[in-house]
């Protein structure tokens, strides 16, 4: 008996720990292709991040609930519209403000733009890689992808481990970050997901685009790569804020769904 009272408490610990760490994997691959979907959207749909932000929400359904009926599936996406809303901020990193300087289409952002500049995604395999423009760094391919980063305020539902996790992130946070600082003291695990994707259509510039450029010059591509050579998806829980050094698009950029 004596020795259930000393190691009970410890198992009990180490089993909700592992309880949770289930669950936050489950919920990390949920975002990461709910993540891989908005891009998907703002791909073909002119970067777009109303389009994003939407694709986002519904790739979320399943993990709040889901359904077996319309109404049920209404209910699932009105729950993860809410979550989006209040816990996750959604940053465009490319096309950079940059990324339009160099490679607007004046033809195309009089047809299409509305007033907004436009970068053309037509005859790509025409066009000169080697062509490097100087504010952005890039040539009209990197140009033409579209880089995302979106933080996700994950709510851990497990006890005990919740708080013990929650206190961690408070004494890990220096507080540089004011939306990753607002989500670990409402009790959040903030989950940064980056996906890359090729445009599959002409960019047009959002209303306060990224400040810097998503990838180097010399047509290197900006993102991480993936199956099908149209670019990747990756996340995890956020080892930390970032001063924007090394991160590309870290020196600011388009954001939607910001905490309100």
């Amino acid at each position: 008996m004596v020795e259930f009272t000393v190691v009970g408490p410890v198992i009990t610990l180490l089993g909700l720990a592992l309880l949770q760490y289930g669950l936050l994997f489950f919920a990390r691959n949920g975002f990461n292709h709910a993540a891989f979907m908005a891009a998907r959207a703002g791909a073909v749909g002119n970067a777009s991040l109303a389009s994003v932000q939407a694709a986002y929400v519904r790739a979320l359904v399943p993990l709040y609930g889901g359904g077996r009926d319309s109404a049920e599936l209404a209910q699932a996406h009105a729950r993860a519209a809410a979550d989006v809303a209040a816990h996750t901020r959604i940053e465009l990193l490319n096309p950079s403000r940059a990324s339009f300087d160099d490679w607007n289409d004046p033809a195309l952002q009089r047809a299409l733009g509305q007033g907004r500049r436009v970068i053309p995604h037509a005859n790509m395999a025409f066009r000169n890689p080697a062509e490097v423009r100087a504010s952005s760094g890039q040539n009209i391919h990197d140009a033409n992808l579209i880089r995302l980063r979106i933080t996700q305020g994950y709510a851990p539902p497990v006890p005990l481990v919740r708080q013990l996790y929650s206190q961690y992130l408070r004494w890990q946070d220096p507080g540089t970050d004011a939306f990753r600082t607002q989500l670990i003291a409402a009790g959040r695990i903030p989950i940064v997901a980056h996906v890359t994707l090729q445009m599959q259509s002409d960019a047009i510039e959002p209303d306060t685009p990224s400040t810097q450029p998503a990838g180097e010059g010399g047509g290197t591509p900006a993102g991480e790569g993936g199956a099908g050579g149209g670019g990747g998806a990756g996340g995890g829980t956020d080892p930390g804020p970032s001063d924007g050094a090394g991160d590309p698009g870290g020196g600011g950029s388009a954001v939607c769904g910001v905490a309100g």
